[in-house]
């Protein structure tokens, strides 16, 4: 009975169905996130070029902060990629509105709450950042009070575009991302020429870029994508579902937050300023670098949640080998770029020593080279949970971005130069590849055998 509902949902020939096209997805999934976070990428530029290394050190102290901002938003976009792919694959157009409708109420009532309680207990959370000197944790004070506004924004502006792509609005999710980046453009130069605002200036400035962002992408998704809008839609059942697919994303970006937590108190214990701002600038650049992997990764959340409902569990296997597959292309051709380009695009950011950055372009080149079982394994990770196996998804997310990577450190920190640091991304997710595709060879094997 399963495969003959299996085949009637198969995608008859002439028929339209992008899902079956996951170049075309992925690579506009990437686009899109390569423009969103390029404002960021620019305000560690120009934090760099005009407020120096102690700004630039400060700046980086804010990224675990900074993911978990983002966290919030990210499991609610997450888990609605799940449920929105699902009912985009069984056409269900009251369910895709409900879906958005309950993720969008839901994340900016949430988003504004956390605002809230971060903004209260910015002092002491400078001091757990690893802001060792009162120069260093004002700077962080100042750029934490701006970029707490940007919450809410934040939470919706990874939510919409999940929707606008299964409406095929591509091109007013590129128009809207763009938007963004001229609009943080000017903002940041009119910070550091006019108002002279510091680093709260910079953070201003993404959050009205970010809040513009939002607003032109919520008007295709209403005026163009047909979406609707009303409060009876909002389903608390249906919030309950886009949590629990969404709370590996949560997991993931706590595991990442502590993870720079931990790197940045040991190069603050260690290093100093000089190893905090050139892990700031590496940090600023990995923005671009880890599009890559949350572009891969969240479009086998949606692909194979479509594949799946639609032409079965087979489908969806071939589908992330397909994924995977072409990661291994695009993650070769960009390890290299970034290999061979690391000191120009460290130069960019101006820093005010050449032993920050020697050690920016040292570090940014050992970094590049985790990129692809990275990717990997976010990509394997986002098939599991799809295919109902959570427990082996939770496993390879916390393995890949805490576990195994703190481990690696540790061991660097005692017996390798500070500068060898970055070396426990590469380990760490490496190793984590290896425990991962030995698990599904076996998970498959046991299969076939029963």
């Amino acid at each position: 009975m399963k495969n003959r509902e299996t085949e009637s949902k198969k995608i008859q020939p002439g028929e339209k169905d992008t899902a079956v096209q996951p170049g075309k997805v992925i690579s506009v999934q990437i686009i899109t996130m390569l423009i969103a976070v390029i404002s960021m990428l620019i305000d560690g530029v120009m934090t760099g070029a005009f407020l120096g290394d102690n700004a630039m050190a400060a700046y980086g102290l804010t990224n675990p902060v900074n993911m978990l901002l983002v966290a919030l938003g990210g499991l609610i976009a997450s888990g609605s990629q799940v449920l929105g792919g699902r009912c985009a694959g069984n056409d269900d157009e009251n369910g895709l509105n409900q879906v958005l409708t309950t993720s969008l109420i839901s994340g900016f009532t949430g988003g504004l709450v956390i605002s809230i309680l971060i903004a209260l207990f910015i002092s002491p959370l400078c001091a757990t950042l690893g802001a060792e000197s009162q120069l260093i944790s004002d700077l962080t004070a100042e750029y934490l009070n701006g970029i707490v506004f940007c919450l809410p924004a934040l939470v919706i502006g990874q939510i919409v575009p999940t929707f606008l792509q299964l409406k095929h609005c591509r091109r007013q999710l590129l128009i809207a991302a763009l938007s963004q980046i001229v609009a943080d453009v000017l903002l940041d130069y009119l910070n550091v020429t006019v108002f002279h605002a510091g680093l709260w200036g910079m953070a201003m400035a993404t959050v009205i870029s970010c809040y513009l962002y939002v607003l032109m992408l919520l008007i295709p998704a209403y005026s163009r994508a047909g979406y609707r809008f009303t409060l009876r839609s909002y389903s608390p059942a249906v919030l309950g579902k886009i949590c629990s697919y969404g709370m590996l994303y949560l997991v993931y970006k706590a595991s990442v937050a502590l993870m720079s937590l931990f790197l940045n108190r040991e190069l603050s214990s260690h290093g100093g300023v000089e190893y905090l701002a050139a892990n700031s600038i590496i940090f600023s650049i990995e923005l671009i670098i880890g599009a890559f992997p949350s572009g891969f990764g969240s479009s086998t959340s949606m692909l194979t949640g479509l594949q799946r409902t639609k032409n079965g569990d087979e489908a969806a296997e071939m589908m992330c080998r397909r994924i995977v597959k072409l990661s291994v292309i695009v993650n070769s051709v960009l390890i290299a770029a970034v290999i061979l380009l690391a000191g120009p695009l460290v130069m960019i950011f101006s820093p005010e020593s050449e032993e920050v950055g020697a050690i920016a372009v040292w570090g940014l080149r050992l970094y590049a080279l985790a990129v692809l079982p990275n990717t990997v394994n976010y990509i394997v990770r986002n098939y599991e949970q799809n295919m109902d196996r959570t427990r082996n998804a939770y496993l390879i997310c916390v393995a890949n971005h805490l576990a195994l990577p703190t481990a690696a450190g540790l061991v660097l920190a005692a017996a390798a130069p500070l500068r060898d640091i970055w070396l426990c991304f590469v380990i760490g997710h490496s190793i984590c590849l290896i425990i991962t595709w030995y698990k599904v060879q076996r998970g498959r094997k046991n299969q076939h055998t029963v």
